[in-house]
């Protein structure tokens, strides 16, 4: 009998397959077509439904997950390409940099989509405000 992916939960799988989230940049698609552990994403993205305590862990290793997003940002930054022009100068080739600036603003999408509080681009401010029963009065009068 053929062994297929593993569907059935267990707790020590719904962490093994956190651990890796949080520690891997790659989408939930491509870790499991790469990992034969792993079952497939649609079982996953059930179970995320299924079971609240595995949704919690798995939302919490997508947070760690966008820290090393947002860490990969500048390792692709840092990359470059080069040509040599007619004339035989070293030129950065802008082809090279229109895509690390596609992957770069991708990334950092996907990061502030994961963790908007930490790579949001909206910040907000909240304020609490206290009024008074006799001050409410007397802005009615």
């Amino acid at each position: 009998m053929a062994m297929g992916r593993p569907s059935i939960y267990s707790e020590e799988l719904a962490d093994r397959i956190c651990e890796l989230v949080a520690t891997n940049t790659d989408g939930l698609p491509k870790l499991c077509d790469s990992h034969n552990w792993m079952p497939s994403h649609d079982t996953v993205n059930k179970w995320r439904y299924r079971y609240p305590n595995f949704s919690a862990k798995y939302a919490q290793a997508k947070r760690f997950q966008a820290e090393l997003m947002a860490e990969q940002v500048k390792e692709i930054a840092a990359e470059k390409a080069y040509y040599i022009d007619a004339e035989g100068n070293q030129k950065v080739d802008p082809g090279f940099v229109a895509s690390q600036r596609l992957q770069a603003d991708t990334v950092k999408w996907l990061a502030s989509k994961l963790a908007p509080k930490i790579y949001g681009d909206r910040q907000t401010i909240e304020q609490t405000v206290t009024v008074k029963h006799e001050d409410a009065l007397k802005e009615l009068e």
